[in-house]
């Protein structure tokens, strides 16, 4: 029996370490990843952020054996962009109030519930939170990307997008199955990741 704990808890550590620094972001350098996909630019983003957290996606359908985005039809936002950043800013920036947040990241966006006795409005978590679905630019700020942590304060560079996938002509939308009022969700094409901090 111990043996078997002492196996779960290695394989537990594998799985952590796995998806900590070797899950692969897809970047716009990488052979193929446009292949299904436009990604227009448009307004500047940018700023200093608190990372509150970050979650990974993946295609919504599985397959049983998987290959390369440039072979097959591969449509699906998370071979573009796998990954989305919860940021925070304004009093967010600070550990001392975001933790009295509790924050879901799903649908490529996220709901929070403000923890009682906090003083916190809804509408000022709204103004200083942001789900940003992460376009990397170049396999640099993909390796950035993944080793971002929760709590690191970084500085932010790029472009809002707009991403089509070509084939069907649709236009990917984040945060649409939240309900009204929304959060501040976007595609954001990613340019250049500073630390600031952590």
């Amino acid at each position: 029996m111990k043996q078997l704990l002492w196996a779960l808890a290695a394989l537990t550590a594998l799985i952590w370490g796995w998806k900590e620094y070797f899950r692969e972001i897809p970047h716009l350098e990488q052979p193929g990843v446009l292949k299904n996909f436009q990604v227009e630019e448009r307004d500047d983003f940018s700023g200093n952020f608190t990372v509150l957290d970050k979650r990974f996606y993946g295609p919504a359908r599985r397959v049983l054996y998987a290959t390369s985005p440039w072979v097959g039809a591969f449509n699906d936002l998370a071979y573009l962009s796998n990954m989305d950043v919860l940021l925070g800013q304004g009093r967010l920036a600070s550990a001392s109030i975001y933790r009295q947040i509790d924050f879901d990241q799903h649908s490529r966006c996220y709901e929070f519930k403000i923890q009682p006795q906090s003083g916190l409005q809804a509408d000022t978590v709204r103004a200083d939170s942001m789900n940003i679905s992460v376009i990397a630019a170049n396999e640099r700020i993909a390796k950035q990307l993944r080793q971002l942590k929760t709590g690191q304060q970084v500085q932010l560079q790029g472009k809002y997008a707009h991403v089509m996938q070509l084939k069907a002509q649709q236009h990917f939308a984040v945060g649409m199955n939240i309900p009204r009022p929304r959060p501040q969700c976007a595609i954001v094409k990613i340019t250049s990741i500073q630390k600031l901090s952590g």
